[in-house]
């Protein structure tokens, strides 16, 4: 029985079925060669063994193959294109042929034949859940969500040990907005491996969606725990802080997320609804400041900071902020009718005629 593909070889020897066990038995020699040195790392003698190969017999498939795995290791993925390709016309039965070049055509974004090519795989090695996963990327990539579900499905059905497909269906699951039944691929996925911080990730945000707050923060901590720089648990645990009212937490992981990246306004603008909601109103001012600079499409910024403003008694602050917001911002929007309101009443005070 072979070790990678599940083929009894004694009796496909001669079946010509175009199984990666098939061919003779000096073929299969070269083949376990090559996968030796490819396991050590020895391309370049993988290289030199299959231009020897090539000088004595042109039309040896397998040394196209190989030839093309060394190219697709170094990124050069035209080169593989091509070595697969000649493969597939010098033996058009061979499945890892069609699966491997299916991976190039993937890193050239090449989609179509891509796909062509793991079906193709398909056909000749059915039983190979790898193609099956490797398609579903390409269709969960390209939001074709229920092909992708079904080839994931496939694909655990034939390797139920399979946790990259779990993973994958998981969030074509959350793609449809099916964030339950995602849980439960995260959750599989974290009985096997409980410091997957990927799953952790992905199941807090899937909680999260469902106002499981406390499940997501649990998974949010956990990151946190085993890698505390994780601005993106940092970040959403803040979030939920901000949304249960619990302003110091929130405040204290927005200013985390600062540290770890100055220039993301994000932060910034919503430690200053912290901030506000604390009264530090001096303090959320320069957040808002701050998140408009680094991001002048949040005009939310500069209403907020308005806002601010006005409790401060900063009446010219504010006058130009609301003047911002209005610059950019939807002019049917509730808030664009508060803002003109507000100026219409602050130039009153102050003497500016405003404009209309």
């Amino acid at each position: 029985m072979h070790k990678d593909t599940g083929c009894d070889e004694a009796a496909c020897a001669a079946c010509d079925c175009g199984c990666s066990s098939c061919g003779g038995t000096e073929d299969n020699q070269f083949g376990e060669q090559m996968y030796e040195l490819y396991q050590a790392g020895q391309t370049d003698d993988i290289v030199a063994a299959c231009t020897k190969v090539l000088a004595e017999d042109p039309n040896n498939s397998d040394a196209y193959y190989w030839r093309g795995v060394v190219a697709a290791v170094a990124s050069d993925f035209e080169q593989a294109l091509a070595d697969y390709t000649k493969a597939i016309e010098l033996n058009p039965k061979k499945a890892a042929y069609y699966s491997y070049r299916g991976s190039a055509y993937a890193m050239l974004d090449d989609i179509k034949n891509a796909v062509l090519d793991y079906s193709k795989a398909m056909l000749y090695e059915p039983g190979d859940w790898v193609n099956y996963a490797n398609r579903g990327v390409l269709y969960l990539n390209n939001r074709m969500l229920e092909h992708a579900i079904d080839d994931f499905n496939k694909a655990i059905e034939l390797e139920p040990e399979d946790m990259g497909s779990y993973l994958n269906r998981g969030d074509a699951y959350v793609g449809r907005n099916l964030y339950s039944v995602a849980i439960a691929d995260y959750s599989k996925v974290l009985e096997r491996f409980p410091e997957e911080t990927g799953a952790l990730i992905k199941r807090g945000q899937a909680y999260y969606e469902l106002s499981l707050n406390e499940e997501a923060l649990a998974d949010y901590n956990k990151v946190i725990e085993l890698e505390p720089d994780h601005i993106q648990a940092i970040a959403v645990r803040a979030s939920i802080y901000l949304g249960q009212g619990k302003t110091s937490e929130a405040v204290a992981d927005f200013t985390r997320a600062i540290e770890l990246d100055p220039e993301d306004g994000r932060p910034y603008f919503f430690r200053g609804v912290a901030q506000a909601a604390q009264k530090a109103y001096d303090e959320a001012i320069a957040d808002f400041t701050r998140a408009a600079e680094l991001n002048p499409g949040n005009v939310l910024a500069y209403h907020n900071k308005a806002l601010c403003c006005e409790v401060q008694n900063r009446k010219d602050e504010a006058i130009v902020a609301y003047k911002n917001f209005l610059s950019g911002a939807n002019q049917d929007a509730p808030e664009a009718a508060h803002a003109r309101e507000r100026l219409q009443e602050l130039t009153k005070t102050t003497g500016e005629t405003q404009l209309q």
